[in-house]
């Protein structure tokens, strides 16, 4: 059985990061909606190296999450995110660079507390790790 509430919350962690993504905002009030632990200190840390390069992110992130450990309290998740098209852009709207995006290797722990689920470990791979 998916723990479809696990899930919705890992979704929706992505969706908060998409849309700090668009300014490069390691302060937007979305990114502690979903994600916690580990997993906030790195969206955030991702924005603020965005920001300095100032560059922010465009375009759709699709998702395949697979539960790969399904405890009471605590969810293991396995996706292969493909960022074909959720690409760095300059502030003139330019692409950063002739880098194609590609599929990242996801790995996610999701914690429940209370009735609520969170991010809480994030492991994101390079281009090309599935």
């Amino acid at each position: 059985m998916q723990p479809t509430e696990a899930l919705a919350a890992y979704r929706a962690m992505w969706d908060d990061l998409a849309a700090a993504a668009e300014n490069s905002d390691a302060k937007h009030p979305g990114l502690g909606a979903h994600a916690s632990g580990g997993a906030l200190q790195l969206l955030r840390h991702m924005m603020t190296e965005d920001r300095k390069k100032e560059v922010v992110t465009k375009g759709r992130l699709r998702l395949d999450p697979v539960v790969e450990d399904n405890g009471t309290m605590e969810v293991v998740i396995r996706d292969c995110a493909d960022a074909t098209d959720w690409l760095h852009y300059t502030s003139d709207g330019k692409r950063e660079n002739d880098v194609p995006g590609g599929h990242h290797r996801i790995d996610a722990t999701l914690l429940q507390r209370g009735s609520a689920w969170w991010v809480d470990r994030l492991y994101i791979g390079q281009v090309g790790s599935c």
